[in-house]
């Protein structure tokens, strides 16, 4: 049961990404016409960053698909670490057009050059719909999947840029000044940066095999310490395969020299670490204390 609603999930996923996806191809191209047209690099940053957006979902919707298949002889874990490898190339994707949009608006500082700031509102406009809501979309769907985080967190940055393209578009209107574009350029930059780092740090403390957030490696073994038939608990060590389904091994001294009484104990400890949200649990009994200098 648990695993036919695994896949259903993904392919939630899948097909909100590929949704998402279309949207966000279409803006687009409106956005670097845009800015061809209205003279904004402001708006060329955001769609520089749109672009990434873009990427990123038709890379999210290959790994979402490639998450989904079955374990096999040769990846026995299966192949949810896609998830992170994705996230590394989403982040040097994103740093990559920031170092871009930084060198174009250096370039429009001298404030030579006319933009259209009408136009620039009203792309920005529909910038900030639809990556507003294709993020509110897609966070309802993701089932706490990096992948498809990593996919809201673009979104939800680029709808913070087209905010600020906004922003700079009517202060242009207002005061003619168009070294605010500029201004605007680097507010969005600061955003590609922000999300850029921020979903690098995630995916590699997952390619490390860092502890997933809300776990606490001690709290968990003073947990199974409440166990009357447990007398030890080390060798722990938690992990995440994809951002979200977490594991779990540890070796367990147990009260006892009874193979069946054993197992029991271990039976009861992996519904409880079950219970904390542990996917998949690893427990060696041990029935002497253990002679590692690492216990």
């Amino acid at each position: 049961m648990t695993h036919d609603g695994h896949d259903h999930s993904h392919g939630d996923s899948r097909g909100a990404l590929a949704v998402a996806a279309g949207a966000n191809t279409v803006l687009l191209v409106v956005q670097f016409a845009g800015a061809v047209a209205f003279g904004s690099v402001a708006l060329l940053a955001d769609s520089v960053h749109q672009a990434s957006d873009v990427v990123s979902l038709i890379l999210a919707v290959g790994i979402a698909v490639l998450v989904a298949r079955p374990s096999s002889n040769r990846y026995t874990f299966g192949y949810r670490r896609a998830d992170a490898l994705g996230g590394v190339l989403h982040a040097l994707l994103l740093l990559s057009g920031a170092v871009l949009v930084v060198v174009e608006a250096a370039e429009r500082w001298s404030g030579d050059h006319e933009i259209d700031g009408v136009g620039v509102v009203a792309i920005a406009i529909a910038g900030l719909l639809v990556n507003g809501l294709s993020a509110r979309w897609l966070h309802g769907a993701h089932g706490h999947s990096l992948n498809v985080e990593g996919a809201v967190l673009h979104l939800v940055a680029d709808a913070l840029g087209s905010f600020a393209v906004l922003a700079g578009g009517v202060v242009v209107l207002i005061t003619d000044e168009p070294r605010v574009d500029a201004v605007a350029s680097f507010v969005v930059v600061a955003l590609i940066i922000w999300s850029a780092v921020r979903l690098a740090r995630a995916s590699l403390h997952v390619l490390m095999d860092g502890v997933p957030e809300g776990f606490d490696p001690a709290d968990i073994r003073d947990s199974m310490l409440t166990d009357p038939m447990v007398v030890d608990a080390h060798h722990l060590h938690v992990r995440t395969l994809d951002g979200a389904t977490v594991s779990l091994t540890a070796h367990v001294q147990v009260d006892t020299e009874e193979l069946h009484e054993a197992q029991v104990v271990i039976g009861r400890l992996t519904t409880m670490l079950a219970e904390r949200g542990v996917a998949h649990v690893t427990l060696q009994a041990e029935c002497h204390p253990c002679d590692d200098d690492d216990c």
